[in-house]
């Protein structure tokens, strides 16, 4: 397989980025999940329409310095910089008989990354999968989406479920932390409120279907419309076909670790600018953002709310959606450079 990005240009570009000259920039570490093609198809449970996509996940590092933009493949994984040194983070799928299952993986580099394989019952005695997708990669947290189907020999019924599930970097076994462990008392209470309001305004002959409590282990984080939102899940228990499910936006702080969204009036730009934008980025104080489109993302200067041509522009596979945002300046982000720099050398 030809990789992603070629040693020789990323180490020009990376010598050039290292120098003093660019000493005041600032950098957007950008974590990208997006669709490969199967080869073949995958045993599947429920028809068609429950079959499988393969997920991929890519790091690239943008930087800005004096007006000067720049665009580094960093890892063909997740690349996450944590206060003790980088940490690779991807999946693993295994395909064992008609059982097929994702393994979130976490390691800190230098280290090969370690995931249990698929149980010895499921591969012999079931048919179905257990797909992870990454939402967000962050220095404590990763957010999954999870999703289950199958049948196995003897069971007195198939199942499928769809959840979400906030788990430590460094314990990716993890089920899934309830949501006050991780955001206080005051996140648990906007889930609750969440899914009570979504299920009181449903037809009264549709509301049974919904759980009467809300599962606070079931939430997430998501980057959409320019920003990461915090998001809770509410399941229809009775559907016969699937799982029928609902995200809710929950009205709760962000950590400060995280970016804001961009105003509704810079997205309403954003939108004007490239209707088909996906998603974006927009770095601190706002000077200039990175553009999420089918294909491409591109990086634009912002000037008095105004914004420009595109001063980079990158290829991007298919379904690229953001998954990790991590910015940094000074001292740390010559400390990426240095990182990446060994990286694209294998050094």
């Amino acid at each position: 397989m030809t990789p992603w990005f070629r040693i020789a240009s990323c180490w020009m570009l990376l010598l050039v980025l290292a120098g003093p000259s660019h000493a005041q920039e600032r950098g957007l570490l950008l974590g990208l999940r997006y669709d490969v093609p199967i080869p073949q198809p995958l045993p599947y449970y429920a028809g068609t329409a429950d079959s499988l996509t393969q997920k991929a996940y890519r790091t690239l590092l943008i930087t800005e310095g004096g007006g000067t933009y720049s665009i580094a493949p960093a890892a063909d994984f997740l690349l996450v910089p944590r206060p003790e040194g980088f940490w690779r983070v991807g999946i693993k799928r295994s395909l064992y008989n008609d059982w097929v299952e994702d393994f979130v993986w976490a390691t800190p580099e230098g280290t090969s990354p370690a995931y249990a394989g698929i149980q010895v019952f499921n591969g012999e005695n079931c048919q179905g999968h257990r797909a992870q997708v990454i939402l967000h990669a962050g220095p404590r947290y990763l957010a999954l989406d999870q999703r289950s189907a199958g049948y196995c020999g003897g069971a007195a019924h198939p199942w499928f479920f769809n959840t979400l599930a906030v788990v430590p970097l460094d314990s990716t076994t993890h089920i899934g932390l309830p949501i006050d462990a991780v955001l206080g008392e005051d996140a648990r209470e906007a889930l609750e409120e969440a899914i009570e309001s979504f299920v009181e305004r449903l037809p009264e002959d549709e509301q049974e279907a919904y759980v009467d409590a809300a599962d606070p282990a079931n939430w997430g984080m998501i980057h959409r419309n320019g920003g990461w939102q915090i998001i809770g899940r509410v399941e229809d228990t009775e559907a016969a076909t699937g799982p029928h499910f609902t995200d809710l936006p929950l009205d709760t702080p962000l950590p400060s670790a995280f970016e804001p969204a961009p105003s509704a009036a810079l997205w309403r730009r954003i939108r004007a600018f490239a209707p088909n934008t996906v998603d974006a980025v927009v770095a601190p104080g706002g000077a200039w953002l990175v553009l999420v489109r089918p294909g491409r993302l591109s990086v634009h200067p912002v000037e008095a709310g105004r914004i420009g041509a595109a001063r980079m522009t990158q290829a991007l596979p298919p379904g690229a959606r953001i998954v990790m945002t991590r910015w940094a300046s000074g001292a740390t982000l010559q400390r990426w450079i240095r990182r990446i720099e060994r990286l694209a050398t294998g050094s």
